[in-house]
């Protein structure tokens, strides 16, 4: 399931919009005052036991069985370390090989999942960036401008199964793509109204979404008819 969430903002206030998507299409929307445990009470995260891919939200690590992070945050990450520390080598080779794996993902066809040797190839190439980062980091330490890129190192290193689980389950996508693409229709919502006057109408609008997005999978051609008879 794809999990993401994004800041809102009710009367003068922050508060969140969070989307949860299954690969089948099917998207729930829920407003929340506050992040974290806070934030998911309630929704169907609390009680998941599948595999989660979020954009590295550490709430979501104490729910569900297991855990992919999104790699095009990931890459989007390397690019700005590769653009702010420019005389280090670890970034533009964990770049490209991230780009490699989802190519070769990608272009998966076996149903049982990836060639086990190629998997663990990559991993082996995986590790040895990481020492090859670690190695930089010590020789010339991240300076206080900008650390995003050793903490992405460590991030990259602590968390190596979530960033490389989908070589090893045909189930899982590389990214958290559905659960962005989702919450764009939130925004573009926010950036109309700017901000809402209560909270009630930002779960109003989540509720309608919701229901929105279940009746487009049901019958997309009569959507509007269906809305208007509810409405009428």
């Amino acid at each position: 399931m794809h999990t993401d969430c994004t800041n809102a903002r009710e009367n003068g206030k922050s508060c969140q919009v969070y989307v949860y998507a299954t690969p089948d299409g099917k998207a729930l929307y829920f407003a929340r005052e506050k992040k974290g445990h806070e934030g998911v009470k309630g929704t169907v995260t609390e009680d998941y036991q599948g595999i989660l891919v979020h954009d590295h939200d550490i709430t979501f690590y104490n729910y569900g069985a297991d855990h992919q992070e999104c790699l095009a945050h990931v890459l989007r990450y390397l690019k700005a370390s590769i653009e702010n520390e420019p005389d280090r080598t670890w970034n533009k080779k964990m770049h490209a090989l991230v780009q490699e794996m989802v190519h070769f993902r990608n272009g998966c066809r076996q149903p049982h999942g990836p060639d086990p040797e190629i998997v663990s190839g990559f991993e082996k190439r995986y590790r040895e960036i990481l020492e090859t980062a670690r190695k930089e980091y010590e020789n010339i330490p991240a300076n206080d401008y900008y650390k995003d890129g050793y903490n992405l190192f460590l991030r990259m290193e602590k968390y190596m199964h979530n960033h490389l689980l989908f070589l090893h389950d045909i189930r899982v996508p590389a990214t958290n793509n559905e659960a962005e693409r989702l919450l764009r229709n939130y925004k573009r919502k926010q950036a109309q109204a700017v901000t809402f006057r209560s909270f009630e109408n930002i779960d109003y609008l989540c509720q309608c979404m919701s229901m929105l997005v279940l009746m487009r999978l049901e019958d997309p051609a009569n959507i509007y008819d269906r809305v208007s008879r509810i409405f009428g």
